[in-house]
């Protein structure tokens, strides 16, 4: 497995596409917004777990949602990365390979070798950020060490 190189960057204000609403939808939601990214959501359907959240964003104007399938048509070249975080493998794949014709960085929810960059897990206090990553073979470990981070901030 290739490893990966640490990189942080700017996402305010940059499009940023998540296709999917379940639970890994919404906690990349949930970071990237904090970060300012303007975010569009396109979903079939909004699970009940995620409804409420993912509808108050909407409703804040924190993220806009388009609730309905996906079509390829959505990948726009104006698009900064993409999130596929359906609950559909296939979907994933074929959006991973649309996002990479057009040059945009994809994220698969359902396949680590799909991902040009991996989500970290996020520590943050005031103005310092942490991000913790693994190769995506033991997210357990990535999210406890990222709990020790987050208490020792």
């Amino acid at each position: 497995m290739e490893k990966h190189f640490p990189l942080f960057i700017s996402v305010e204000k940059k499009k940023v596409l998540v296709i999917g609403a379940g639970k890994v939808a919404l906690r990349r939601i949930s970071v990237l917004q904090d970060f300012g990214a303007d975010i569009t959501v396109i979903a079939k359907s909004v699970p009940g777990d995620q409804k409420e959240r993912i509808e108050c964003l909407h409703r804040e104007g924190k993220i806009n949602l388009m609730e309905r399938e996906f079509r390829p048509a959505d990948i726009l070249t104006d698009y900064f990365m993409i999130i596929a975080a359906s609950d559909d493998n296939d979907l994933n794949r074929n959006i991973v390979a649309l996002g990479r014709e057009k040059g945009i960085w994809v994220n698969s929810a359902s396949c680590r070798e799909d991902c040009d960059f991996y989500f970290p897990a996020i520590a943050a206090k005031d103005n310092i950020v942490v991000g913790i990553a693994g190769d995506g073979s033991d997210h357990r470990a990535v999210a406890d060490l990222a709990a020790k981070v987050r208490r020792e901030l």
